[in-house]
């Protein structure tokens, strides 16, 4: 039986890069850049579309809860349809991913990992990408998600893809990850013609992210388990233990995993 799929939307941000219209209490997910909706709900609704009816768990930190509340319930998605987990204070994306792992564990689902600050064309071949992904990450993959490079752009990261996997038509093992090449790199990378940028986008099995995490950085998914252990309700939210979540290194979970791990593939994705 194929597993579900968890949505995982990753609603942290510090709004520096668009200021002064995004800033630190509204940052760019909260703002309507791009359709009539912002991009926290595009992407909510994108992910239940793409996902199914599964209950979604969206991170975000602590003074953003009532702005992720109010626009999630504008889109028709109630604090009884979503996991809202709210971080004391940003730990970068390993630890929330870890978190999203933890609290999931037992069902094991495949977790679609989504940064709710894309703007996204082509529902369809998103949808398919997803589908594609899951199978892959449910055979026991760590799968992240390739855009075709549009320019030698040096602010991506890229992936350079490898042999294609025997049981999914579309997918590669991932022959290295380069971190924000200078452009000559990138250039030289693209002429490959097996380069992508990075989305910040994944799918993975829980427990096979918490197993390669323990690995590799078991100091970042201790701490989450501390902070998960002493979460508490707050009035429908979940808050983490302040003290093991600040504890908890900061770090990216591609630079704690994605880089490590002898399992990651890529999907190509063909959306914009």
């Amino acid at each position: 039986m194929p597993k579900s799929i968890v949505p995982v939307i990753l609603c942290g941000g510090a709004g520096s890069r668009l200021w002064p219209v995004s800033r630190q209490l509204l940052p760019k997910q909260f703002l309507p850049l791009v359709t009539g909706r912002t991009l926290l709900q595009d992407t909510a609704l994108r992910a239940r579309e793409a996902a199914g009816p599964a209950q979604p768990i969206v991170i975000c930190n602590e003074a953003h809860r009532f702005l992720v509340q109010d626009q999630l319930a504008e889109i028709g998605i109630s604090m009884a349809d979503a996991r809202v987990v709210l971080e004391p204070a940003g730990r970068n994306t390993a630890a929330a991913v870890a978190i999203a792992a933890l609290a999931c564990e037992q069902d094991d689902p495949v977790l679609l990992v989504l940064a709710s600050d894309h703007a996204i064309r082509g529902a369809d071949a998103f949808n398919d990408a997803v589908r594609r992904a899951a199978r892959v990450a449910a055979a026991g993959k760590l799968v992240t998600f390739g855009i075709a490079p549009a320019r030698p752009d040096s602010g991506f990261g890229y992936i350079e893809r490898g042999e294609p996997l025997q049981d999914e038509a579309g997918a590669y093992k991932v022959a290295r990850f380069v971190e924000k090449p200078a452009v000559a790199e990138a250039r030289r990378l693209i002429a490959t013609g097996r380069a992508y940028w990075n989305s910040g986008m994944f799918a993975f099995g829980a427990k096979r992210l918490l197993d390669e995490l323990g690995h590799y950085r078991h100091d970042i998914l201790d701490a989450a388990r501390a902070a998960l252990a002493g979460a508490s309700d707050d009035l429908g939210f979940l808050r983490l233990g302040k003290d093991a979540f600040l504890a908890c290194p900061a770090e990216a979970i591609n630079r704690a995993v994605m880089e490590r791990t002898a399992h990651a593939a890529v999907i190509p994705a063909e959306f914009e």
